[in-house]
């Protein structure tokens, strides 16, 4: 079924070959991707139809574009999906759902629900979590309904995600700036939270002054604390001479990824920005840059001039890590000798010692301790033996997982919530098909009994 898509091998390794880790582990690329095109029912409807398009989506961003497109697109067409969701500045249709003049915000403020009118309950206005909402209104669509758990999983997430950003950025506590404050985004004294970033306090910020054409952008909350930053590259130029004004990868309080949602969107909204660096679990990758209507820049390679010497002040880079000390340009696509992935706070020269220590990738810094290999939304990412609060042991997987994708099911057990079994009558997932089955047995059972005793009840 990969045949449509590639030529040869060396195509299919680009995209979803392994990636080995320093501590010996591998992880697939683009796993979530590789499991829609290996669909069965994809491939016999594109083989039925001679519409091979589906099987020719190559990123992840294509996939949530040409997702959301279809799913829209198959509610337009319904006859019986009559009523209007205005939501995320899109429009869905539902057969049940609408939203009002609200347009799904929540009065009471509430950013990760949606409010929506009930049609088939007295026109009522209810509010449910947006993931929960957004698959509700899909299922609905025919299309949606042909779509793998898998994907379908990570639709919800994203949609809840994009929901959180759109709605939070209509609420007025959150201040953007755009300007050379590159201290103030690395001082602990002005950030809210903590930004898992080993650069902060370090006075390595001069770099963005001195070697670098940048701009410092963040966010700032009503205390004036600083809640999400990036750096844009003011003059990225692409294999083609084109300039791009690219926002680096984005840190935040605590990890937060709508904080980081809400800074890209803002930066969108405000001009400053040709493209940003992908947000979530694809992060790490020095060339997945997407423009802003999200399509991805991966066939993009970029480069920046970089004024730097030995010894001159270095902030780890996470995209242009490879410079050419002779030419003083920095690449994000491995041309280039001299490595400026490094935390050493300036370049090596020949036969200096680099002492650098385990990275990890979870909570981006380096540690003395030992690393583990750990999952978060399908991909693969190393963690601090010390500092494995976020992750669940799971013994069937022989891994540790966050403890957003594990789900307890109702014998006990702790399973990879995307390898469950989902019962929308019950809507939870279960660890197997026979706790499922058993469950939904229960519930018919008790079911059957209530309405057994309201009608024996004397009128």
């Amino acid at each position: 079924m990969l045949y449509y898509k590639f030529q040869n091998y060396k195509e299919f390794k680009e995209l979803f070959g392994l990636n080995y880790h320093s501590n010996g582990t591998k992880s697939r690329k683009n796993k979530i991707l590789l499991s829609f095109i290996k669909d069965r029912k994809l491939l016999h409807k594109a083989v039925k139809r001679g519409n091979y398009e589906l099987l020719h989506i190559s990123s992840m961003q294509e996939l949530k574009y040409t997702m959301m497109r279809k799913i829209k697109l198959s509610g337009r067409k319904s006859k019986k999906l009559t009523k209007v969701l205005r939501l995320n500045g899109d429009t869905y249709f539902s057969a049940k759902f609408s939203t009002d003049e609200f347009q799904g915000i929540c009065e009471d403020g509430d950013y990760r629900a949606v409010r929506y009118i009930n049609h088939e309950n007295n026109n009522r206005i209810f509010k449910m979590k947006a993931g929960k909402f957004f698959r509700a209104i899909v299922t609905e669509t025919r299309f949606g309904k042909t779509l793998c758990e898998q994907v379908f999983n990570w639709l919800s997430e994203e949609f809840a995600a994009d929901w959180q950003t759109y709605t939070m950025n209509r609420l007025p506590q959150n201040t953007l700036y755009v300007n050379e404050e590159f201290e103030r985004i690395y001082s602990s004294e002005h950030l809210e939270g903590d930004f898992s970033s080993c650069m902060v306090n370090r006075k390595l910020h001069i770099f963005y002054a001195d070697s670098v054409k940048a701009k410092a952008a963040y966010l700032e909350n009503s205390d004036g604390k600083v809640i999400a930053r990036c750096i844009i590259f003011t003059e990225a130029r692409d294999q083609e001479g084109n300039i791009y004004r690219l926002a680096e990868r984005q840190y935040s309080s605590n990890g937060n990824e709508i904080f980081k949602r809400a800074l890209v969107d803002a930066l969108i909204k405000g001009g400053h920005i040709d493209g940003y660096k992908q947000i979530g679990a694809c992060c790490g990758d020095s060339r997945s840059f997407v423009d802003i209507n999200g399509n991805s820049l991966m066939d993009r390679k970029f480069e920046i001039e970089c004024t730097l010497d030995y010894g001159d002040k270095l902030s780890y880079q996470d995209s242009f890590k490879w410079l050419d000390i002779d030419t003083q340009i920095a690449t994000n696509y491995g041309i280039g000798d001299i490595n400026l992935a490094t935390t050493a706070g300036h370049i090596y020269e020949e036969g200096e010692e680099d002492g650098e220590e385990n990275y990890d990738s979870y909570h981006e810094v380096y540690t003395t301790n030992d690393i583990v290999r750990v999952f978060y939304r399908g991909d693969e990412f190393t963690c601090d033996e010390d500092r494995l609060d976020d992750f669940i042991w799971i013994e069937e997987e022989d891994a540790y997982f966050h403890y957003e994708d594990v789900t307890e099911c109702t014998c006990g057990i702790q399973f990879v919530t995307d390898e469950g079994y989902y019962s929308e009558e019950l809507d939870r997932y279960f660890c197997c098909k026979h706790c499922m089955e058993k469950a939904l047995r229960e519930y018919e059972e008790v079911h059957e009994e209530n309405n057994f005793l309201t009608e024996k009840q004397p009128a």
